[in-house]
């Protein structure tokens, strides 16, 4: 086995550093952040946030997946924002991001060859979705908005969802939970968690009384 040098070391980390990490720490996404309403979450805020979040979750489920490897997939699963972009499954397209995130993959591939080559395999496997850890990371995400979305405590929800049938909010929902039927396993956690926003929404928005706590 090869190695570097101290000097070639720290190069390297300084590139994967300053052109794929910086890049991705300041993509802000369409969700603002929990308690600061006036300004929007990072990639790195929910990439962490998921890679905490989603071992825990297959853990209490018991779902026999590696935790580790779950984890690992939630640090990357968003990387090639870095270069891609975040889409907000609020736009209409955001069915069409798997292209533009898929060549950003690439150049990921090709400019980290070398320096980092386990991010490129890893995203490639996560792309896949051929093993269960992958697909239950890609269903988890889809879990993300909706707690951010409570723990914000409707604080910026008429900014994002003003209409007041709800209509907006469900076809969101709609587009997440067809992707989150990737690994069925956790729909029930799914449709459990948007249940209980569904209940708190109209509140968000002055229609019906704020509860005292929470609702289940």
């Amino acid at each position: 086995m090869s190695t570097v040098s101290p000097r070639q070391a720290v190069d390297e980390l300084l590139e994967v550093y300053t052109e794929l990490l910086l890049p991705f720490m300041k993509v802000r996404r369409d969700m603002p952040f929990p308690s600061e309403p006036e300004r929007q979450e990072t990639d790195a805020e929910h990439a962490f946030t998921l890679a905490v979040l989603a071992p825990t979750l297959a853990e209490r489920l018991q779902l026999g997946l590696d935790i580790q490897l779950v984890a690992t997939y939630a640090l990357v699963h968003d990387l090639v924002e870095a270069y891609a972009g975040d889409v907000s499954a609020r736009h209409k397209h955001y069915d069409d991001k798997a292209e533009k995130e898929h060549a950003a993959y690439l150049h990921i591939k090709q400019r980290f060859r070398t320096s980092a080559p386990w991010i490129a395999e890893t995203i490639e496997r996560y792309e896949q979705r051929t093993d269960d850890e992958a697909r239950f990371v890609y269903a988890a995400d889809k879990l993300m908005g909706a707690l951010a979305r409570l723990a914000d405590k409707g604080e910026s929800w008429e900014e994002y969802y003003p209409e007041k049938d709800g209509s907006a909010y469900r076809a969101v929902v709609k587009k997440l939970r067809k992707k989150a039927e990737l690994y069925p396993p956790l729909l029930g956690v799914f449709d459990e968690l948007h249940d209980y926003l569904d209940k708190e929404w109209p509140a968000y928005l002055g229609l019906t009384k704020k509860p005292e706590g929470p609702s289940f």
